[in-house]
């Protein structure tokens, strides 16, 4: 039986699939914007199948360690970090037009109920109608796609990726390392605000991070962004801490999830980068901080406060009371 016709055809300038509208005798490309006259009769269902799948394959894109999650494939490119539970790697996906992600690969099969509470949580927080959502869902690590590797070098192992965050390379355990003796206090002032508005996010949307420590704040190098990642340990408020980072045990101030921990977490997290030790009870700012700033960090890192928001508007205060007027102080890393 002769191939049914489909409409269904690749771009002539890029190469994307198109996919026209029902009974549409043009199509714009969605992925290069070429306007593209549709001919019903020069593509078959056969032909379609055969281009689709040598755009879908690695071998004919020159990607030779690929990891596959039932028909997508992907290449990991760089070992990032090792987590509390899982291996996070850059990885792209392995046809054009490419995706990058940032590729996270659970270690152990015990540990999925944490692997699966990440995923939830912040499923979750995209779902949010929280006030500034549009905003904060794009600074909370945003869910592409999760399944058990089916092929490659990690066959069985469960996998999750989320969308890569451009210019956010460094955590604030990188910052500590390229600056032992902290960073400069005007500078700590951008970046507990933006921890904190993140924070009121999370907490106006029912989430309680439960593990705001140097490893899981991204910083935007050159600019004043800032990313919480890290979710593992995330929930309600008055839920038992799942797991922690053992690294830093003394900055969780509780093994309870509560708003006032993750606050406290934060003011211990600016401490450690301002180069002082952020360990609980025992937090410490060097001499260099002014004793306002540091007065409040001690404060925090002791006891918490359940409003966020309120605590962002307290450090705003306090530094225009030192400083004056915001001013732009980016964190350059050293080369």
């Amino acid at each position: 039986m002769a191939d049914a016709v489909t409409r269904v055809l690749e771009c002539p300038n890029c190469g994307a699939p198109l996919l026209p509208a029902r009974f549409a005798r043009s199509v714009v490309c969605s992925f290069c914007r070429t306007s593209v006259q549709v001919d019903p009769s020069a593509v078959s269902a056969a032909l379609f199948r055969k281009a689709l799948a040598a755009w879908n394959s690695p071998e004919t894109h020159g990607y030779t360690s690929i990891l596959s999650i039932g028909s997508s494939h992907w290449a990991t490119r760089r070992f990032i970090a090792a987590g509390e539970i899982s291996d996070v790697f850059f990885a792209e996906r392995a046809r054009r037009p490419t995706e990058r992600v940032l590729l996270k690969i659970l270690r152990k099969p015990e540990d999925l109920p944490l692997f699966d509470r990440e995923w939830e949580v912040l499923v979750k927080l995209q779902q949010s109608e929280a006030p500034g959502a549009a905003l904060f869902t794009t600074l909370v690590p945003q869910p592409v796609f999760r399944g058990l590797v089916d092929d490659g070098p990690y066959q069985g192992r469960h996998a999750m990726a989320f969308r890569w965050p451009a210019g956010f390379s460094e955590t604030f355990e990188g910052v500590r390392e390229a600056y032992p003796q902290g960073i400069d206090p005007r500078m700590s002032i951008w970046m507990w605000r933006r921890i904190l508005e993140l924070l009121t996010f999370l907490h106006r949307s029912g989430v309680v991070h439960g593990a705001v420590v140097p490893p899981h704040i991204l910083i935007e190098e050159g600019d004043h962004g800032i990313r919480l990642v890290g979710y593992s340990a995330a929930g309600e408020s008055g839920m038992p801490l799942a797991t922690f980072c053992s690294r830093f045990e003394k900055f969780y101030p509780a093994r309870r999830l509560s708003p006032a921990a993750d606050v406290s977490m934060s003011a211990r997290s600016i401490a450690f980068v301002l180069g002082g030790n952020g360990a609980g009870t025992d937090t410490d700012v060097p001499a260099s901080v002014p004793e306002p700033l540091a007065d409040l960090i001690r404060k925090l890192a002791a006891d918490g406060a359940d409003d966020a928001w309120h605590v962002r508007e307290s450090v705003g205060n306090m530094a225009r009371s030192l400083y004056g007027p915001p001013s732009f102080h980016p964190l350059i890393m050293p080369p």
